[in-house]
């Protein structure tokens, strides 16, 4: 017991340490004062009324000559001994009650400073806030009083068992031992009738019908039972404490009460709701559900913020004309050509310059380069120490530390070898337009920084290779617990344990602990009761790398909400900003107007700054939530419907598009475009906007039906706009056009021919862009050697309505499938369809038919046919010296 309470101690030690470190001790105070507060009272309690039933208990014990029924034991031994035991299982078990209630300290907290939503529930039309902060906690106080009785009497059964044993249960049960347990019995009873009316409050977030909430069934059958279950239960409990005061022989009453309660249970609980669920809801359940779809649906929008969305009717021509080609400049000029995932694999073999760097995640965002807004690709440099050699104690503690630098590269833009064309690069970072400093290139908290280091030790760090040798740093900023005390060291050493951090000669008093270090988990430890987004991410600015995390407040309490996992309502409500050097947090409350989160900002005044604090560069680069839309994006599916009968019939539900990427199909992702939304007025056409999207399809057909867009820019943050198209057209969906790129001839013909002798074709995702009127899609082929891990992009696929091409550059594709150009694929292109501006006829492909004409034109052509090969030769040669370079600077 005394190690279990020097480890508590010990553990509030180091929490204090490290949150007065992080600038949030406030917080931690806070959350600590509410446990250890609701721990002493609940101890308390315990303590006061299980110690009351025992001391009753023995007083009100029958009196007689003892005898132990152990042979050879003193009676009086024998009772001491079970004093003892009772004092020590009576402290036990207000350890155990205490721990319960100063762990429900969210629970108390939130339900003593919950703000209310001013929406009411359909069914009681109670606010809100009484389904997600009040009542947990009357169901929390109620299910700990009643542990609390129901222990309280089988303590008090146990100590008149036993003085009755003492006696050979020769003297009968007295009235005050009737009248103590009776009272326990009442109580529990009536406890449960205090359960079941809290319980009805429950049928709204009844998962059992046709829809989330309370439904026919459950309105019209099992509401009312559980009414009269809790007439019988208080009646069952007030009959049996009244019994014991009233009735000096028997417990018929009580049984009886009882035995009612209990057939009511069964029979209303189960057989009646199941007699009406078969006879009258199954022959009419369009009918009989109709009010509680219509419920479910308004809830589950409202919930999710569907009901802000702007729906907008997108007209969905068949292809995109020139002139809308021409009023898009921007938008063509960012379509993105460089896929994530193989980006990863590229910038880790030509950009990790050492095996202990690794690039976990490729972000994308938008930046102000020369003037003009370009979407990039970028992504952080950590350290990775599972890659370094020769692994101790020293090198992963004190040396290797951090991470080093970033790398960007534009969304539209490779070498010749098809490279990215990095804007900034290299160790110590080289940039003409992004720059990046050394001092705030260094990577000490980000998202694979999973172990603790120890700075400002005895043993200089790391930094950055530089020629042939290593650069050396020492970490300046005032972060980090100090470990200037022994009891510090021990403290820490037995948290971590990690015995160097106690005798290590290399540990100063100067020298500080880095932990809690990964984005996530920092964040976790001091706001434990917000949701993160998967995917925090990178920025740059005034040369430093920051992170940005998206977090949301959720509940799996809101009224006939239909729900995904255990949310069921969720706001994007804050926005984490962390420095990379320092780990400095700053929690911005972007949503004040969300009463989950205002419930947070009472109970933590001192956690979240003002949206109006945060500084314009950073503002600029806010995304809308990935997480977030694919979630809304899912539930849109369904609920972009609003007519209860139409939700039955379920006859315009929609589904996620597939795609093929690499050789596999999977469902459409959704992603970031930095474009001019489609809208009525004419003068907003110029805007450009970074924008997350995602198209639809109808249920079990591959055309495309709608779009939805995540605004991310400005005033505009986190709204929502939908495209619906015409009914009455067909507009290609992405998984009918990866079947025409898969039907064209010269298009499978070249990808079986790369698809041999050692190499793997990976097809990137499959952009579906509006521009306009209409869309293009857009895929990114690479080509990747079975040896090694060095994706490069060589061909881009372009579709246009009919028009189908694949070619070296976007542009050329572009001009190919709006007839501007002929392919360089025999059978590439595929311009059978309707070409803006052109006459509808095919295009013909160099080679696709018989050569003719005179001698002068066959030299020309052969001529032209030799600087082809020349070109691939030289292109091949130069893929082969950038895989050489790339592999002598990994050996390196």
């Amino acid at each position: 017991m005394g190690f279990i309470i020097i480890n508590v101690f010990k553990g509030i030690y180091v929490d204090l340490l490290w949150f007065d470190s992080v600038g949030f001790e406030s917080v931690y105070r806070r959350v600590l004062f509410a446990r250890v507060a609701l721990f002493f009272i609940g101890a308390g309690i315990t303590v006061a009324v299980l110690g009351l039933n025992i001391w009753l208990a023995r007083r009100l014990a029958p009196k007689g000559p003892e005898e132990s029924f152990i042979e050879e034991v003193d009676v009086q031994a024998l009772r001491r001994i079970v004093t003892v035991l009772l004092i020590a299982g009576t402290l036990f078990l207000a350890v155990i009650f205490g721990s319960v209630a100063g762990g429900a300290w969210e629970t108390i907290l939130s339900w003593l400073n919950s703000v209310e939503f001013g929406k009411t529930d359909a069914a009681f039309e109670r606010d809100i806030a009484f389904y997600m902060f009040d009542l947990p906690a009357y169901q929390l106080i109620q299910g700990w009083v009643m542990g609390l009785v129901i222990v309280s009497t089988l303590a008090s059964a146990a100590v008149y068992a036993l003085s009755l044993s003492l006696q050979g249960f020769e003297l009968n049960v007295t009235r005050g031992m009737r009248i103590h347990i009776s009272v326990l019995v009442g109580l529990v009873l009536l406890l449960v009738a205090a359960s079941t009316y809290l319980s009805i409050f429950e049928l709204v977030l009844s998962n059992g019908g046709i829809v989330f909430g309370a439904t026919y069934t459950d309105v019209n059958a099992r509401l009312p039972v559980r009414y009269i279950l809790i007439a019988l239960a208080l009646f069952a409990g007030l009959a049996t404490i009244a019994n014991a005061f009233l009735s000096r022989d028997g417990y018929r009453l009580p049984l009886f009460a009882f035995g009612l309660w209990a057939i009511t249970g069964v029979v209303g609980g189960v057989v009646y709701p199941n007699f009406v669920q078969s006879f009258q809801v199954d022959p009419n359940e369009r009918e009989r559900e109709e009010l509680f779809i219509a419920r479910n649906i308004e809830a589950t929008r409202f919930a999710y913020g569907l009901d802000e969305i702007v729906q907008t009717d997108f007209p969905a021509e068949q292809s995109v004309t020139i002139e809308a080609i021409e009023a898009n400049p921007q938008t063509l000029d960012n379509i993105r050509l460089l896929d994530p995932r193989p980006l990863r694999d590229t910038f880790n073999q030509v950009q990790a310059i050492r095996q202990f760097y690794k690039f976990t995640d490729v972000d994308v965002d938008r930046y102000v380069l020369d003037g003009q807004l370009r979407q990039v690709m970028l992504s952080a440099r950590e350290l990775d120490i599972s890659g370094a050699q020769q692994r101790n104690w020293t090198q992963e503690r004190l040396q290797l530390t951090h991470g080093f630098g970033a790398v960007v590269a534009p969304v539209n833009e490779v070498l010749e070898e098809g490279l990215p064309d990095f804007i900034t690069q290299d160790i110590p970072p080289v940039s003409t337009l992004l720059e990046l400093s050394v001092e705030g290139a260094r990577i000490y908290f980000g998202e694979i920084t999973d172990q603790y280091v120890i700075v400002n030790s005895n043993e200089p760090e790391f930094d950055y290779p530089l020629g042939d040798g290593n650069a050396e740093v020492s970490y300046e900023p005032d972060r980090g617990i100090e470990l200037s005390s022994f009891a510090r060291k021990l403290a820490l050493s037995w948290e971590l344990g990690d015995t160097n951090i106690l005798i290590s000669s290399q540990i100063n008093s100067d020298s500080k602990l880095l932990i809690h270090r990964n984005i996530q988990e920092r964040i976790d430890k001091v706001a434990p009761f917000i949701v993160l987004d998967r995917d925090p991410y990178m920025v740059i600015l005034d040369g430093r790398i920051q992170w940005i995390q998206s977090a949301y407040t959720t509940s799996e309490r809101f009224p006939y909400s239909q729900p995904r996992g255990q949310v069921n309502y969720i706001r994007d409500s804050v926005k984490i900003v962390m420095d990379a050097v320092t780990g400095d947090l700053t929690f911005y409350l972007i949503d004040s107007s969300d009463p989950v989160a205002a419930t947070w900002a009472k109970i933590f005044p001192d956690l979240f700054t003002d949206d109006s604090e945060m500084p314009t560069a950073i503002r600029e680069h806010l995304r809308y939530p990935l997480d977030l839309f694919s979630l809304q994006s899912n539930l849109y599916l369904r609920y972009h419907i609003t007519d209860p009968d139409v939700f039955f019939i379920g006859e315009d539900f929609w589904n996620i598009p597939t795609e093929r990427f690499g050789q596999q199909e999977q469902p459409v992702e959704p992603y970031y475009v930095l474009m001019t939304l489609p809208t009525e007025q004419a003068e907003a056409r110029e805007h450009l906007e970074f924008a997350l999207i995602m198209p639809f399809t109808p249920r079990n057909r591959q055309n495309t039906v709608a779009w939805l867009a995540g605004r991310s820019d400005e005033d505009a943050y986190g709204t929502l706009r939908a495209y619906r198209f015409p009914t009455d057209d067909l507009v290609f969906g992405p998984a009918q056009i990866e079947a025409r790129i898969d039907q064209n001839p010269g298009i499978s013909q070249q990808m079986t021919l790369w698809d041999q002798g050692g190499s793997e074709v990976i097809r990137g995702n499959l952009l579906m862009i509006p521009i306009g009127q209409s869309f293009l899609f857009v895929e990114p082929i690479y080509l990747q050697a079975d040896t090694s891990r060095l994706p490069e992009l060589v061909r881009v696929v372009v579709a246009n309505g009919n028009a189908i091409a694949m070619e070296q550059t976007f542009d050329r594709a572009l001009d190919v499938v709006l007839g501007r150009a002929q392919s360089s694929l025999p059978g590439g292109s595929d311009a059978g369809g309707t070409t803006p501006d052109a006459t509808p006829t095919p295009t013909p492909a160099p080679g696709s038919e018989t050569p003719s004409g005179d001698v002068d034109q066959l030299l020309e052509d052969a001529r032209d046919a030799v600087d082809e090969v020349e070109a691939d030769l030289d292109r091949l040669r130069a893929l082969l010296d950038a895989l050489e370079r790339a592999q002598a600077e990994s050996s390196n």
